[in-house]
């Protein structure tokens, strides 16, 4: 035992000693300028000795430096866990965290560092920061000033702090004060030129002074600091588009293309932007000249076959793009034709072929980016994606900042209901993409579902940052804002949309001020700005609907109709108009009147879907199912393709309690758009309602993981249900009893609730819930009354 301790006792001085050695290496490797091999010799510190503080301190910080950020702030939290009062560790956390907009851990190390020393400058300047997001977000204005101050003090003497400069420019945006906002960025850029963060928060100063040339010196700007940026490549040409200067446009893509070591890429880049300004005709002739200048160029060639498939040629340009692969030998140039001609296929509806090909183009190169991702694609519409995850990994390995991956495995991980590490995958997107619209949206969108108010407010603030012009990002932000009834923000956002003269913009902003003025409830002020929007422009159908809508729910039914007639007498055959009328009838219980107007409207166009969708509505509630049969059928019939007559045909099957009719429907809806989540819903819910086999049952959990922490009621439902015949008691009475609160009067969702009680031991829950599902079931019936009456019987005699 002696000899086993002291061996031990001498393998411990061992690692400690072989980590100090690799300290000092590491120590005199930075004071060389070697960073990468002194990264190197401190992961062998801490590795060699998991507690070594100064080891472990070094490296976050030489991460840190070298912009690794993520690993960075994973070591410093390690040193956080073995460390908790160490100050310079819990201010590292807390401006990492600022900087990142993680606001939730940069509170909780903000406020642990000012407990352990709040006289400390970093932690007075840190705090300041914490305490003006707070004040913003409940609105204190005069909340901002304290925060400001002292930021202020800091760049005086560090003004190389980002942090500081980030709230100098926001604060003097708060103040609507964009003369200050602009000195203070260009008061940053000075001192830190490259910070891209900061080239951003001038391009949104300028935005909003509307300084059109100003706008175009910062791009500039931009592009001599990152000349190789894509991002910045692109807001330079979407200011020209925006400016309709299409041959400032042209003439920078040709530049672009014409620098030395320009690829055909840069080519294509011009043909594409010709075919979305100028048309295809345009787009062509540019083809046919590259051709001219490079016939065995085989990505312009495919081009041509792309433009012929567009213009509606899509068999010959199929096969051209099968000849230009005939006999090519494998190679990366290869994978990327066979890729375009899959995604050809796919357009046609051609999906198991174009499979094939990709298949096929990661045969010859298997870690081909963009076949992988159609592959992970695949995977996650086929409930499979565990196999898409690795697939993206794969694809990662070879582009690791690709936004589309990231994308990709957000949606992996919400189909496989891990909803936290989807946000988290569509949060790096976000940064990958350097903020980019679609990435943003989508994120901010995931967030708004989530409830995360705050956090999605950031998103969009940083992408109109990038895109301050985007409708989309205005118009969503706008949203948030209505929500937190920051009425001065939504009316400069108005403001900004109008500003654009654009169609799109004109629309969003006439939506987003008609919601401004409903939500304070300036009712006739609503009504006079719609009345003139319709009266303005008689194609105006959405201002006309939101119109009768306001008059109908302020009780003015009688003007709302006066109106539309006015408008029908001055055009009879508008369709819009006429449903917009049937509807009123239904208001007004005129229902022979409305479902007549629902019927001419389907004999015109068997494809208003809008009308069949009402229509049966309205036989549904008259428990007219044989006429309605009649409907949907003819809808099938016509529109054997389209979901909605399928749906609707499901939807009363599960009615009649047919359910494997309504089942074999949910299925080949479910086939034709899996990531639709009410067929996902209705399926699964089906499945597990009506079908006991563990093959069933283990199918309806794959499809419904998805709705693992959905705040969507009969979401909570189905997942409950299903993890409860699965034999998860516990986990479904938390989805359970969310799910019977938020549909307090459907009787099955409270029977299900009952059966978790029972199954737990909870009789007396078990008897309450389930006699409320018994009284309940007197306006609505459901299949498990039978069963209900049973239990509570059983209870009810035990007692």
């Amino acid at each position: 035992m002696l000899i086993c301790l002291s061996l031990l006792l001498a393998g411990c001085e061992d690692s400690e000693e072989r980590a100090e050695r690799h300290l000092q290496s590491a120590v005199e490797l930075l004071a060389a300028g070697d960073t990468e091999r002194a990264i190197v010799e401190l992961r062998n510190v801490v590795k060699f000795d998991v507690d070594h503080k100064e080891g472990r301190l070094l490296l976050a910080q030489t991460l840190a430096k070298q912009g690794d950020v993520q690993d960075s702030i994973s070591q410093f939290l390690r040193l956080a866990e073995q460390y908790p009062d160490f100050l310079i560790v819990r201010t590292a956390l807390t401006r990492m965290m600022l900087e990142i907009n993680a606001w939730e851990e940069a509170e909780h190390h903000g406020r642990f560092a000012r407990d352990l020393a709040s006289e400390d400058p970093d932690v007075i300047f840190l705090n300041a920061v914490l305490d003006y997001r707070e004040s913003l977000l409940t609105g204190d204005m005069s909340g901002l000033t304290k925060p400001s101050a002292i930021a202020r003090q800091h760049v005086a003497m560090s003004p190389d702090n980002l942090l500081a400069w980030r709230l100098l420019i926001d604060h003097a945006l708060a103040k609507e004060d964009t003369a200050e906002a602009l000195r203070r960025a260009n008061q940053a850029l000075t001192h830190l030129p490259h910070v891209y963060e900061l080239h951003l928060s001038k391009l949104h100063v300028l935005s909003e002074r509307r300084d059109v040339g100003g706008i175009r010196d910062a791009l500039m700007d931009m592009m001599a600091q990152f000349p190789q940026d894509p991002q910045a490549r692109n807001m330079l040409l979407s200011w020209y588009l925006e400016q309709r200067d299409l041959e400032g446009a042209e003439a920078y893509l040709r530049e672009l293309a014409a620098a030395p070591g320009a690829a055909a890429d840069q080519n294509l880049q011009v043909v594409n932007f010709l075919k979305r300004t100028r048309g295809n005709e345009a787009a062509r002739a540019e083809v046919d000249r590259l051709v001219a200048n490079d016939p065995e160029a085989v990505e312009y060639l495919a081009m041509r076959a792309v433009l012929d498939f567009e213009d509606g040629e899509t068999a010959s340009a199929i096969s051209r793009m099968k000849q230009l692969l005939d006999g090519a030998e494998p190679s990366e140039n290869t994978s990327n034709l066979k890729v375009n001609l899959a995604r050809m296929l796919v357009s046609s509806r051609q999906v198991q072929e174009a499979r094939s090909w990709v298949d096929g183009a990661l045969t010859d190169t298997p870690g081909h980016v963009e076949a992988l991702k159609m592959r992970a694609a695949w995977q996650i519409e086929d409930d499979l994606p565990e196999e898409a995850i690795l697939t993206l990994r794969t694809a990662q390995a070879n582009a690791p900042r690709d936004p589309d991956i990231m994308v990709l495995m957000g949606q992996a991980h919400e189909r496989a209901g891990a909803r936290e590490l989807a946000g988290e995958r569509y949060a790096l997107a976000v940064e990958a993409s350097e903020r980019a619209p679609s990435e943003s949206l989508r994120y901010a969108t995931f967030l708004l579902q989530d409830g995360r108010f705050d956090v999605a407010e950031t998103v969009l603030a940083d992408a109109l940052k990038v895109a301050p012009a985007h409708v989309d990002l205005i118009a969503t932000m706008a949203e948030v804002q209505l929500r937190n009834q920051n009425w001065n923000h939504v009316s400069r956002l108005i403001r900004q949309l109008r500003a654009q003269e654009r169609p799109s913009a004109v629309a969003a902003a006439d939506q987003i001020e008609t919601a401004f003025l409903l939500q304070q409830r300036r009712t006739q002020d609503a009504l006079a700005f719609l009345g003139d929007l319709a009266a303005a422009d008689e194609n105006n159908t959405a201002a006309l609907a939101d119109l009768i809508n306001t008059l109908v729910q302020s009780d003015n039914a009688e003007l709302a109709q006066a109106i539309l007639t006015e408008r029908m007498q001055q055009d009879p055959d508008n369709a819009t108009l006429k449903f917009f009328r049937a509807g009123l009838h239904i208001i007004e219980g005129e229902e022979d009147l409305a479902e007549a107007g629902y019927r001419g409207l389907l004999s015109e166009d068997p494809a208003n879907f809008r009308a069949l969708r009402q229509l049966s509505r309205l036989l549904v509630a008259q428990e007219r199912e044989e006429d309605l049969t009649k409907v949907i059928d003819a809808a099938v019939a016509t529109q054997p393709g389209s979901l909605l007559p399928r749906l609707l045909k499901a939807e009363q099957l599960e009615r009649l309690q047919d359910f494997d009719g309504a089942i074999e429907l949910y299925e080949g809806l479910y086939a034709d758009d899996s990531g639709n989540l009410i067929f996902a819903n209705n399926l699964a819910s089906l499945i597990t309602t009506h079908r006991d086999d563990t093959t069933s049952l283990s199918r309806a959990y794959t499809i419904a993981r998805r709705l693992r922490g959905s705040d969507v009621p009969a979401f909570q439902d189905t997942y409950g249900w299903i993890v409860f015949r699965r034999g998860n008691h516990s986990e479904a009475l938390d989805h359970l009893k969310n799910a019977a609160i938020g549909l307090p009067n459907n009787p099955l969702v409270h029977y299900h609730l009952g059966e978790v009680y029972l199954a737990l031991g909870r009789t007396d829950d078990a008897y309450r819930v389930l006699n409320k599902a018994l009284t309940l079931s007197a306006n609505q019936t459901f299949p498990q009354l039978e069963r209900t009456r049973e239990i509570l019987s059983t209870l009810s005699a035990t007692e």
